[in-house]
């Protein structure tokens, strides 16, 4: 790993500009768009170095770990630091990408956070970053968005998006931005954010994730000893406070008596743009599971795996059929990109109303790669869609499965969450 984002990770204070004006091997490419984008009056080098150091004046404090016997459906993936470090130092990468150099303000309210965070994990990927710290780093940067425009639904926002991030950085990270750009004219998103955390501190989620509806003695009481099956009927209760938005805890407490009866079949989620490798690797990994897959209900539908006029009839057939397999109790492959959570909202819809457990896999493979095997493919995909599917490519929050996995350019499987030494 190179001298630059060795320090990163280790929370040292780095010398942006020294490290730019010397552009040495070890300076990840991406940073130097920064210098391409400094004006004059307002180096955006300064600003960012700004932040960076405001966020280790300022550190957000580490969650206290976990005790012996606690519920791993309650403590997450992620930690504070260095993510909320690396975010500080690449947040702004992106905006080569969407603008030309502009007033510094101007420039720093414009949406370049998902180029931001394209450019980030190409980076760390290649650096060999565990992918814990990038794509957390990933989640804080897309979750300033939220800070700024909470909503109708705010409270809600803020407990789904605790299941993505911790909002205790995603806090220290934009006090450091605001502080790097000053008062004056942004006293009013110092006041919005004093209120986001306001809010998540209201709502318990300030630091940790939002807690299932009932508490795990609660489910443990009703007769849920094995961990790992307590661990999926807490997550599938989270997931109905949060997303389907029941609010009634008797529904909590006869949905608890119905779980022991429920099939228990697994669905596996496979994430990823197209041409990441999802069917080759079920192909070779779960020969024994059966697959439901857009791309072959299109070519039954339609006579064309690409043809995309029947999308709508496409989705329901293959909820249809993977509703019926986990109905059975069955082992299922979704075979589809479910690259942000809005497109896999369905799977996972049907997984957790037929109580099954949810497995992600999400294939940790680089955009140059993507775009290398599916010129490989007999039936290729535009290239321009990859990259849209690469921008907006989402790890999928706590809520959305029970266990979760990356799936390196290899095909080697590995567990992110729960911790594996919680004995999942």
């Amino acid at each position: 790993m190179n001298t630059f984002l060795k320090r990163l990770l280790e929370a040292e204070r780095v010398d942006l500009a020294g490290a730019l004006a010397g552009a040495g091997p070890d300076v990840p490419a991406a940073l130097l768009l920064l210098a391409g984008l400094t004006p004059e009056k307002c180096p955006l080098t300064e600003h960012v170095q700004a932040a960076m150091d405001a966020l280790l004046a300022d550190a957000p404090p580490e969650a206290a770990p976990p005790e012996a016997d606690a519920e791993s459906a309650l403590s997450p993936w992620w930690t504070a630091m260095p993510a909320a470090y690396v975010a500080a130092a690449f947040r702004h990468v992106g905006l080569a990408e969407v603008c030309t150099p502009g007033a510094p303000s101007a420039r720093l309210s414009r949406p370049h956070a998902r180029e931001s965070v394209r450019a980030m994990r190409e980076v760390l990927r290649g650096g060999g970053v565990p992918f814990t710290v990038r794509e957390h780093a990933a989640s804080l940067i897309l979750g300033a968005g939220r800070i700024a425009r909470p909503g109708a639904r705010a409270d809600e926002t803020c407990r789904k998006l605790s299941c993505r991030a911790d909002l205790r950085a995603l806090y220290h990270l934009e006090r450091a931005e605001l502080c790097a750009l000053g008062r004056g004219p942004h006293e009013a998103p110092m006041q919005r954010l004093e209120a986001f955390r306001e809010r998540a501190e209201r709502c318990g989620v300030f630091g940790e994730p939002c807690a299932p509806p009932l508490s795990a003695a609660e489910v443990r009481a009703a007769g849920f000893e094995d961990p790992v099956q307590r661990h999926r009927v807490l997550n599938a209760l989270r997931y109905f406070g949060l997303v389907a938005r029941v609010d009634e805890h008797d529904w909590f407490v006869e949905r608890l008596q119905e779980e022991p009866v429920v099939p228990g079949g697994r669905l596996h989620l496979l994430i990823g743009p197209a041409g990441c490798g999802k069917s080759t690797w079920a192909r070779l990994h779960r020969p024994e599971v059966e697959v439901v897959s857009t791309d072959r209900m299109r070519e039954v539908l339609t006579g064309d795996p690409s043809d995309q006029s029947q999308n709508y009839l496409v989705f329901q057939r293959c909820m249809d059929r993977l509703r019926a397999l986990l109905g059975e109790g069955r082992d299922v492959v979704f075979d589809a990109t479910n690259y942000c959570e809005a497109v896999r909202a369905l799977p996972v819809q049907a997984g957790r109303w037929s109580g099954a457990e949810i497995s992600s896999h999400l294939f940790d493979v680089g955009l140059a790669e993507s775009l290398r095997r599916n010129l490989l493919r007999p039936r290729t995909v535009p290239e321009d869609v990859i990259r849209k599917q690469y921008r907006l490519l989402q790890a999928p929050a706590l809520y959305e499965a029970d266990r979760q996995y990356i799936v390196d350019p290899d095909g080697r499987l590995a567990q992110y969450w729960p911790l594996p030494e919680d004995g999942q």
